[in-house]
């Protein structure tokens, strides 16, 4: 993969995730209003919630390993940019504390849609 692809490639992932969650979400508000969400398309619905958090999270593990081979590949800093590196993982390490969170999230969601289904039979 060029250097000069990256960026696109991220802006096609980011945008790819962003349709899906839009997607993802738009239904679940509309289940909302409808009864009976318990058919074939709620199961199809809930398994690919799972499999959205096993892409979040495989995304996730990759993503911190080029960022762990980036950042040992750096170079020794100029003493006026001396710590920006730091300052740069300390904000992404805040930032990947987020995942988690998000697939929980997710997989919370899957949990209660089976447990209204089980109400339903």
């Amino acid at each position: 993969m060029r250097i000069s692809a990256f960026p696109s490639a991220v802006q096609a992932q980011l945008a790819y995730m962003w349709a899906m969650l839009s997607g993802f979400l738009d239904q679940r508000l509309g289940e909302a209003d409808m009864p009976g969400g318990s058919g074939p398309v709620a199961r199809a619905q809930q398994a690919a919630t799972v499999i959205s958090v096993v892409v979040i999270g495989v995304v996730a593990l990759v993503g911190l390993l080029i960022f762990g081979e980036v950042y040992s590949a750096m170079p020794a800093m100029p003493a006026p940019v001396n710590g920006t590196a730091d300052e740069i993982v300390g904000g992404f390490g805040d930032a990947i504390g987020l995942v988690p969170i998000i697939l929980i999230v997710l997989l919370a969601s899957v949990v209660i849609g089976v447990v209204q289904r089980m109400r339903g039979m």
